[in-house]
């Protein structure tokens, strides 16, 4: 229900003026905490750090949902993933373990010269090399296909187009993201192009990612 990719069977060029610069800012870093929402409900907690280190960008992510009936846990989900770029915001590694309600999923990403190779519970093989995951902050990413999901590694073949919808912040911009065989998430972004929240449905309902806490830069 809650794969960060949205669903397990889960651009556009010139779209905005996101991807201008072709590397790395020279940034110490940022965090983002998002409360996760179904409905009214709060369900949980998505927090991403990213951080440059020498010649490297390092982003760490760290998803908990637990949806709770009458007291009881009905639902859980868990997702860990890290990334790893060149400051030319290449993909160089991905990695992520998730406990999908008792259904465990993975993702291994290396890259191999100008390729990816993945291996995961969704897909195992090979990727272009200009593929980025399903993690949303990264702009550069609105212009490629495939993304690489980050619970299970499959391949997501979207396209990405400009909406209006009632969730987003006053002042973002809002994108849709979607693969026509199940994957469709609504990302909502500040001035700068920095990912801000997010809107996609949940078995019914709609669920929600709301900016809880923001410090220092994401951008590439």
């Amino acid at each position: 229900m809650f794969d960060h990719s949205v669903s397990r069977r889960m651009a556009c060029s010139g779209l905005l003026a996101l991807a201008a610069s072709p590397s790395f800012a020279a940034t110490a870093g940022g965090r983002r905490t998002f409360d996760v929402y179904r409905g009214d409900s709060l369900i949980g907690t998505h927090v991403l750090n990213v951080r440059r280190e020498g010649e490297r960008v390092l982003a760490d992510t760290d998803v908990n949902i637990a949806v709770k009936v009458l007291g009881f846990t009905a639902y859980r989900y868990t997702l860990s993933y890290a990334e790893e770029y060149d400051l030319s915001g290449n993909l160089l590694s991905l990695k992520g373990t998730c406990d999908d309600d008792g259904d465990p999923d993975f993702v291994r990403a290396t890259r191999q010269g100008d390729t990816l190779m993945i291996e995961g519970s969704g897909y195992n093989g090979a990727a272009p090399g200009n593929a980025y995951p399903t993690s949303y902050w990264i702009d550069h990413s609105f212009d490629n296909s495939p993304w690489i999901s980050t619970q299970s590694g499959e391949l997501l073949n979207v396209s990405v187009s400009p909406i209006q919808v009632a969730e987003a912040p006053s002042g973002a911009t809002s994108l849709r993201a979607a693969d026509g065989a199940g994957f469709n998430i609504d990302l909502f972004l500040d001035a700068q192009g920095e990912w801000i929240g997010s809107a996609f449905d949940a078995k019914g309902e709609r669920a929600t990612y709301r900016l809880k806490d923001s410090t220092g830069p994401l951008s590439f």
